[in-house]
């Protein structure tokens, strides 16, 4: 067992152009693939799927850097890399992507105060109520689930934020503006995008504006976004002026710092990280229903022992759900939507067994790798199977050592890993528990009654990734189901 070993999927241009000389010679450096001169491995990275790309290259130059530099040494590994055009559109003031600076560590306590492990649990209710609202929105309309698992995602980041009351509709005008920043970063963030953004490039930050509309369109998305941002947060605070009990993230961070902008972006960082990402590994959870009914069946015999069929599961279900809270863990490690992880920078020089890895490299966890390591997660690695999570009296087993007790890594490593990892994982045990106890999910049949069964391995391209598109059978598991549903939103003012 390689022990929370950590595969770099790449280590992406090693910034030598104006360093060669201080570097030592390429025989001290990790394995890897051959590149070209000055430009190195510019034009080898792979643009679709480069978690699978690194993988092969893992199997043939071997691991190259361990779990433990990210995490143990996680003072030089916690950074980010200079990204010119994102810290463009976002002024340097979005806490995930900015550099680990006092700043950051500010905001990252902001943060850690809204979310963390107890606070999270103050969010049940409206995590429970948009549960409601996708039942009944599933049962009137199956056929688009992924529209219906995104307002509900969307929907619950802006209450958990902004303490908004649950949206119907995700086409608000606000959403879609944030939304689309959102995109924008994860766009400015990806490998290959920006020329700029390589060191052998960076000179072109200093052209002039009107040469670069890069650089224009960054600055002019980040003065109207910070204006709507504020706007967003000077509404928490004029509810908490008058009085109202304003149970939100804004609330927190605002009694945190009289500082509205730099408030006003804490809030949007930590809404733009969660309003995506719980609604792609849904859609995930449902692929892998399709694929591994066994696995489905499973949990909905847990359900009806649990819980039963008059009522739907709550949170005071938690403790007494195990195979449903390894599914959370199981689909996170199969399946996670970000594969790659976020780019790390290294702060100073270091060695590892002899290889040296020089300040400012810029490094992608191959995440995906580390997930199916059949050595950690069994030979089946490659299987979706929350049993793995499991002890032979069907309890949750003690977790894969240095996971923060998550037993995967899809949340990050040491001081950058996810901050609303609590809400995220309470999200997906909640819609799991909903969505298994009201329906079984199967795979459509073709006009031989033969099932058209999805290709897992097929995505959608980008840092956050999501199934391809496909189509299932959502079939409520029973004939009241509609009823119960309809007492709970009744019981919820719906």
């Amino acid at each position: 067992m390689w022990s929370t070993v950590l595969y770099i999927g790449v280590i992406l241009i090693a910034l030598r152009l104006f360093k060669m000389l201080r570097i030592p010679p390429r025989s001290k450096l990790p394995p890897g693939p051959t590149g070209l001169p000055v430009i190195g491995n510019l034009f080898q990275l792979p643009t679709s799927r480069p978690w699978l790309v690194f993988d092969e290259w893992m199997k043939q130059y071997g691991p190259i850097v361990y779990l433990n530099i990210a995490d143990r040494r996680a003072n030089i590994y916690s950074d980010r890399p200079d990204f010119v055009v994102l810290n463009l559109l976002t002024g340097g003031m979005h806490w995930a992507w900015t550099q680990a600076d006092e700043l950051w560590r500010k905001k990252r306590r902001g943060a850690h105060v809204a979310m963390n492990a107890q606070t999270a649990k103050e969010y049940f209710p409206y995590q429970e109520t948009e549960s409601v609202i996708m039942l009944n929105q599933l049962l009137a309309d199956p056929e688009n689930f992924t529209d219906h698992f995104q307002r509900a995602s969307t929907s619950l980041t802006l209450t958990i934020v902004y303490g908004w009351p649950p949206l119907l509709d995700s086409a608000h005008p606000n959403v879609l503006h944030i939304d689309r920043m959102n995109h924008e970063l994860l766009i400015a963030a990806a490998p290959g995008s920006f020329w700029v953004e390589f060191k052998h490039f960076k000179w072109m930050r200093y052209l002039p504006k009107w040469m670069c509309a890069w650089r224009r369109d960054a600055e002019n998305a980040f003065n109207h976004d910070s204006v709507m941002f504020e706007e967003l947060s000077a509404d928490v605070q004029k509810r908490m002026d008058a009085g109202d009990d304003v149970t939100c993230v804004a609330a927190k961070i605002l009694q945190e710092t009289e500082n509205l902008f730099e408030a006003s972006w804490n809030s949007v960082s930590i809404y733009s990280a969660g309003a995506e990402t719980t609604s792609g590994q849904l859609a995930w959870f449902m692929q892998a229903m399709i694929l591994y009914p066994e696995a489905q069946l499973l949990a909905q015999d847990e359900l009806d022992r649990v819980v039963g069929p008059d009522r739907l599961p709550t949170f005071d279900d938690y403790e007494h759900l195990p195979f449903i809270r390894a599914t959370v863990k199981e689909i996170l490690r199969w399946r996670g939507v970000s594969p790659l992880g976020l780019p790390h920078r290294l702060s100073e020089d270091d060695y590892y067994e002899g290889y040296f890895l020089p300040k400012d490299t810029t490094c992608f966890v191959n995440i995906w790798s580390l997930h199916h390591d059949t050595e950690v997660y069994g030979a089946d690695a490659e299987h979706f199977n929350p049993k793995r999570f499991l002890d032979a009296n069907g309890n949750l087993q003690s977790s894969i050592v240095d996971t923060k007790d998550e037993g995967h890594y899809s949340y990050g490593f040491g001081k950058r890993i996810c901050v609303g990892r609590y809400i995220a994982n309470n999200s997906l045990f909640i819609h799991i528990a909903f969505l298994l106890w009201a329906f079984n999910i199967t795979a459509k049949v073709d006009a031989d009654g033969n099932p058209i069964l999805p290709d897992s391995l097929q995505f959608n391209e980008g840092l956050i990734v999501r199934p391809a598109p496909f189509s299932c059978n959502i079939i409520p598991r029973k004939m009241d189901a509609s009823d119960i549903i309809a007492q709970a939103k009744a019981d919820r003012g719906l």
